[in-house]
């Protein structure tokens, strides 16, 4: 659960914009040359380029980025059609605004798209991104709902972890019998867990399919999620859903989860009417 200070922070960084907008977003200098923003801390190194690719990078002991395997974010919203299905509304970035400069050390940046490629009518999505001690804070709202005002809606954040072990598994022919056993002794131990808003624990090794349902996995949401995955150097990766928010593995029980997973935070906004409810980001 996100603690009462950051609780105190996510009330102040919801405040609504003061600056006139800028059309496009600046660009870095190098070495940072791409990025709007970077942000550098002991744990990770987050980014987001100036055409909309937002990742973070783990550090190594020696406080080097794991380049290989970052965690991808994607900002987003989730329409509930008629029929029930649901349909993803994904950035234009064409549209993205922010009053902010670019800034190599980045402690708070807010953003503006439309959503949909739609002439008319498409909502606004608004997205903040936070730093304070060593924990990344992120928040999407919905500040116009245009021509969805009639259907649900809910902002969305997802989070991408990549194929962890491809090239190894397709090395493995040509591995002897210690490569073998050492390799599948180090992957043994990788882990995902979540934490269900009714307080039960799952754990899901990340090397053999499981044989749990999704409906299983995931419940009624998680408050929680940890990752401890052999190639990030045993550091534990947790994301923190807000209340009024929550967690799920959104691809959970279709594949081990060595060939890649998601998580998918979203807002519950029947109950988190002002869009306050964020998600925390930490590594340890």
């Amino acid at each position: 659960m996100i603690t009462k200070h950051l609780r105190i922070l996510i009330v102040a960084t919801t405040l609504p914009f003061i600056q006139p907008l800028s059309a496009e977003l600046p660009m870095l200098e190098p070495p940072w040359l791409g990025d709007f923003a970077v942000a550098n801390e002991s744990s990770f190194r987050f980014i987001l380029t100036k055409n909309g690719d937002f990742k973070i990078l783990v550090l190594n002991k020696n406080r080097d980025p794991i380049e290989s395997y970052p965690i991808a974010l994607q900002f987003l919203a989730t329409e509930v059609l008629p029929d029930g299905s649901k349909r993803d509304l994904t950035m234009n970035w064409n549209t993205v605004e922010s009053s902010d400069p670019a800034n190599a050390k980045m402690k708070k940046t807010v953003l503006r798209s439309k959503l949909t490629e739609q002439a008319t009518g498409q909502p606004t999505l608004e997205i903040t991104i936070e730093v304070l001690g060593g924990t990344l804070l992120a928040n999407a709202r919905i500040t116009d709902k245009g021509s969805l005002a009639k259907n649900l809606a809910r902002p969305v954040i997802r989070m991408g972890f990549k194929d962890f072990y491809g090239e190894e598994n397709a090395q493995k022919a040509t591995w002897d019998k210690k490569q073998i056993r050492d390799f599948d002794k180090l992957i043994s131990k990788d882990f995902v867990r979540l934490k269900h808003l009714d307080g039960k624990t799952i754990k899901l090794a990340c090397v053999e399919k499981t044989n749990l349902k999704p409906n299983e996995i995931n419940g009624g949401g998680s408050s929680l999620a940890e990752v401890e995955i052999s190639a990030y150097q045993n550091k534990t990766i947790e994301f923190l859903a807000d209340p009024d928010s929550s967690l799920t593995l959104d691809n959970a029980g279709a594949a081990p989860l060595h060939n890649g997973f998601r998580f998918e935070w979203s807002s519950d906004t029947a109950k988190d009417l002002d869009g306050k409810a964020k998600l925390a980001i930490r590594i340890k």
